[in-house]
């Protein structure tokens, strides 16, 4: 019935867009990672204002003003993820799109960090970004991180946020809710080129269903179990997290089996642009 309904949204069945990509260029999205990657470029040089809808940023921010803290410490476990004093702190003073869904059922309860899959991913992605790192008891920010919190570098945050997290970390691992910890990498590899199609597919709203499908590959293999389901992997791995950079909004559609439909927002093309070359269609001379 999902499936009925998603295809519902355009006539006919729905087709990736990719193959509109010239060969070079579906190569150069694939292949490389931002800021090296001339086929796509995630800007630095956004205001403070225009971030405020990113999560991320915002979170981020917290973190990094909690590890920077001269009157408590964040302190940390043998194994680097945060105590479970210091979980309890992040869970009170950072909030995500959606997490009063889920934080009814944490009430008065102690909770590791990996249990927290909100906060685990931005300490992970924080310190894969280079922004803080782990002391011998404590979570310490570094100058790169330090910087980050001046005035006016909220767009540099938020770029090395985003391409730490698309490009240097595995989704996989930790991402998701009901699709955490399945295996496989779908979508991620193709990362660039999806960012590439929701750019042009999700100006108006669409089901996850539907932005599976035109935005991705059919060529390139669902990890086993979803094949029948590639939306709800896409929501986990792509659509919640564009979300929580402020890239992607949603709205509910309550007479729908789907409820969820999905749009860009207009940082989106603020954040993200692209250098690329469409397969020449025109019929040729005889």
């Amino acid at each position: 019935m999902i499936r009925k309904r998603e295809m519902s949204d355009w006539p006919g069945a729905v087709e990736s867009v990719l193959p509109m990509l010239d060969a070079e260029s579906l190569r150069a999205l694939r292949d490389g990672a931002p800021p090296d990657n001339p086929a796509l470029r995630v800007s630095s040089d956004l205001g403070d204002g225009e971030l405020a809808g990113s999560a991320f940023v915002r979170n981020a921010v917290v973190l990094l003003r909690a590890a920077a803290g001269e009157d408590e410490n964040l302190w940390i476990t043998a194994t680097g993820t945060l105590s479970l004093a210091s979980v309890a702190r992040m869970r009170a003073e950072t909030t995500w799109p959606d997490m009063e869904a889920t934080e009814h059922f944490r009430d008065r309860v102690k909770y590791r960090e990996r249990d927290i899959w909100e906060l685990h991913v931005l300490r992970v992605i924080a310190q894969e970004a280079g922004l803080v790192e782990s002391g011998a008891l404590t979570l310490e920010p570094t100058a790169l991180g330090r910087s980050m919190l001046e005035t006016g570098n909220l767009g540099m945050l938020q770029a090395l946020l985003f391409q730490a997290f698309f490009w240097r970390t595995d989704l996989s691992l930790f991402v998701g809710w009901l699709a955490r910890r399945v295996p496989g990498r779908w979508p991620q590899d193709d990362i660039g080129a999806v960012l590439w199609a929701l750019s042009g597919v999700a100006g108006e709203w669409h089901g996850a269903d539907t932005l599976a499908a035109a935005c991705t590959d059919p060529g390139t293999p669902l990890p086993k179990g979803f094949l029948a389901w590639p939306g709800l992997l896409f929501v986990s791995r792509v659509l919640v997290p564009l979300g929580w950079f402020g890239v992607m909004e949603w709205r509910e559609v309550q007479d729908m089996n789907d409820v969820r439909r999905w749009r860009k927002t207009a940082l989106f093309d603020r954040l993200l642009s692209f250098d690329v070359r469409l397969v020449d269609r025109r019929p040729r001379g005889h």
